[in-house]
């Protein structure tokens, strides 16, 4: 835990010397529906309900509204809705759909309301509803097609994504053990691998908006990161299979959004880049921390430092993108991150392992990786947010 927690204040002191901003003192940090006050290493998580399990979800949205479910397929979380009575009564549960997703984050989905309205546990007389939701933000720069992140099919190949030396110690593993290691790492290099077509449609947005030539390198540089990434992680599977392993194709690359204004750049950035790297370079630190096998210990290592490296890139952008397009851009990242704030990504699921062998593989329980999320929010993201739109 210590060596994650000098991780995350010296990427904090890092961005903001790259923003030439100062850091204000950390306050509470509000997450998942409730309040959560988080010292240097507190393992509280956030609030009533946690946060939802989709890394893949069929969804719409507005650039700072809230997204609208349409038949999703990843896993869903239910959690307690608050909103303020606007007339002489609470809204029905149907009436309420409206309004309840109008006061999610842009990271949620609304799935249903399912029952409601309940009496309000904080005594401030709001209308509370049982909902259940789909998170539509992965941890990291994900590839968002029209029905959520995208990642390709992986097949028993050779083309270089699993050709890396790596051998961790699979001494004493079963079978099944070793499989299920293969395929948590298998899931990170596909979406490593999708990542490499997120940077590069971020430095083509880059270009259009006219963005300085140090940050169209820096977004290269971060897609050539990922390939590195993608290769590591796979060739950890193919170790643990004792099969090379690669990504199919990815034909949502050759379909990219490409017509984003500054406001929706400066979104999209916030939610991928400022939130979603950063809470990837801490979860990765933490992986790190505890990985006793060392060379899953060494990967982790590696990752984190350049997650870290991108979400300073992430925060780079922000800066020219208010820069150039002032007020109205400036407001939009103000409440792109409130609504950050709201909700967290979900933690990547267990492998069924046991806890020490998950442990020394790079695996962090989902619990605790929701609490690096939650400090990773408070002791980075909030902190550098706020000062930024100051």
């Amino acid at each position: 835990m210590v060596v994650s927690l000098i991780f995350r204040k010296k990427l904090a002191q890092r961005v903001a010397a790259a923003l030439g901003v100062t850091l204000a003192a950390p306050v509470a940090f509000v997450g998942c529906g409730a309040k959560v006050v988080v010292d240097s290493e507190s393992t509280g998580t956030g609030g009533a309900g946690g946060a939802g399990g989709s890394t893949t979800t069929n969804a719409t949205s507005s650039s700072t509204g809230p997204m609208e479910c349409e038949g999703g397929w990843g896993e869903l979380s239910t959690f307690l809705a608050c909103i303020p009575d606007v007339g002489e009564s609470c809204p029905s549960t149907q009436e309420a759909y409206g309004p309840v997703a109008q006061s999610l984050d842009i990271c949620s989905c609304l799935h249903s309301v399912d029952v409601g309205p309940k009496p309000d546990p904080s005594g401030n007389g709001l209308c509370c509803y049982d909902i259940t939701i789909e998170t539509v933000c992965a941890v990291g720069r994900p590839l968002l097609a029209e029905d959520g992140p995208a990642v390709a099919p992986v097949e028993a190949a050779r083309r270089g994504w699993s050709e890396e030396p790596l051998t961790p110690n699979v001494e004493g593993l079963s079978a099944e053990a070793r499989e299920a290691l293969a395929e948590r790492w298998i899931r990170d290099g596909l979406f490593e691998h999708a990542s490499v077509a997120a940077f590069s449609r971020l430095a083509l947005a880059l270009l259009a908006h006219g963005a300085d030539e140090s940050l169209v390198r820096a977004a290269h540089e971060a897609a050539l990161d990922e390939v590195r990434h993608a290769r590591l992680s796979l060739s950890l599977a193919a170790a643990y299979r004792g099969a090379p392993v690669a990504p199919r194709g990815l034909p949502e690359a050759l379909s990219l959004p490409l017509g984003e204004g500054l406001v929706e750049l400066a979104v999209s950035t916030v939610v991928e880049g400022a939130v979603g790297e950063t809470l990837a370079a801490v979860l990765a630190s933490e992986q790190a921390e505890r990985a006793s096998d060392p060379a899953v210990r060494q990967v982790l290592t590696g990752i984190a430092e350049d997650e870290a490296r991108h979400a300073e890139l992430a925060f780079r952008v922000l800066a020219f993108a208010i820069a150039a397009g002032g007020a109205p851009v400036r407001d939009a990242v103000a409440r792109a991150f409130r609504d950050a704030a709201g909700h967290l990504p979900s933690p990547p699921p267990e492998p069924p392992l046991p806890a020490e062998v998950a442990a020394a593989h790079g695996h962090v329980p989902r619990g605790d990786a929701r609490a690096a999320f939650v400090r990773a929010m408070h002791d980075v993201v909030m902190p550098l947010g706020r000062a930024l739109v100051a």
